[in-house]
């Protein structure tokens, strides 16, 4: 019998709570001056008792995601420091959940600007039987979790829509393709979406796409967002790609592209 330990980091960037053999909410938190603590819920929907820890984890934003910081950029990026986390462990019965609390220091005061770290949450491995075809492999598995967790000292987000394409996915459908760049002092954060108006004004408009949980991080240069469109071509019109704030930019919209749609050939 092979054993292995596999531990599992999953940096949430979709919709709705993490889910393993643990769920923790909200996708991330912001803390200011103004909101020096924050509360993120874990819960364990499996059928067996979870004993964990909680620690920090540091992540740098890429095109696509995250990937490990490099130790020289932690010195600019991390909130770390000027944070509390607790519980640092917890025992978790099934179907039970907890809050774990981010609190600024008493005392700190967030720096100009805006730096991140991901709140970590590790499980102790649990045998778990993997099938394959040829019988099975018996494995101690361990599960993690992390969330971004955001300090903002003096500064304002705004962001960009650029370097936007309509291209076509491997079974010829439209797909369109645009890059975020942030372009204040803090990260943008919300919702991506494509609408068509066509050009008879008697027909409805139509949202094609959306991607949420778009976030532009400082560290990064941009994000990178497809939104599969889901047809072969588009009639006339005009089509409205949007970038809404959601979370504490809702209501506010960062940009918006329109390019026309000339008719089908």
């Amino acid at each position: 019998m092979i054993k292995a330990l596999i531990v599992l980091i999953i940096a949430i960037v979709a919709s709705g709570p993490a889910r393993a053999d643990i769920e923790l909410a909200p996708l991330r938190q912001v803390l200011s001056e103004k909101t020096r603590e924050a509360t993120f819920t874990l819960s364990n929907p499996s059928s067996r008792i979870l004993d964990g820890r909680v620690s920090w984890v540091h992540l740098a934003a890429t095109q696509t995601g995250y990937a490990p910081a490099a130790a020289e950029a932690r010195a600019a990026l991390s909130a770390a420091p000027y944070l509390t986390v607790s519980p640092a462990q917890f025992r978790l019965e099934p179907g039970a959940r907890i809050d774990v609390t981010i609190k600024l220091k008493d005392g700190a005061k967030p720096p100009a600007g805006e730096r991140r770290s991901h709140l970590l949450i590790e499980t102790g491995a649990a045998r778990t039987l993997i099938r394959k075809a040829s019988g099975g492999l018996q494995a101690d598995m361990g599960v993690g979790v992390s969330a971004p967790v955001i300090l903002r000292g003096k500064g304002r987000g705004s962001a960009v829509i650029s370097e936007t394409k309509l291209l076509r996915d491997s079974e010829g459908l439209l797909l369109i393709s645009a890059a975020i760049k942030p372009t204040g002092e803090h990260s943008a954060f919300g919702r991506l979406t494509a609408t068509f108006a066509p050009a008879d004004a008697s027909a409805p408009h139509e949202v094609l796409g959306v991607r949420d949980n778009v976030a532009g991080y400082l560290d990064a240069e941009q994000r990178l967002i497809e939104i599969p469109l889901g047809f072969f071509s588009l009639g006339e019109g005009e089509l409205t790609l949007r970038y809404e704030g959601g979370a504490e930019y809702a209501g506010r919209i960062f940009d918006e592209r329109n390019f026309t749609i000339a008719p089908p050939k």
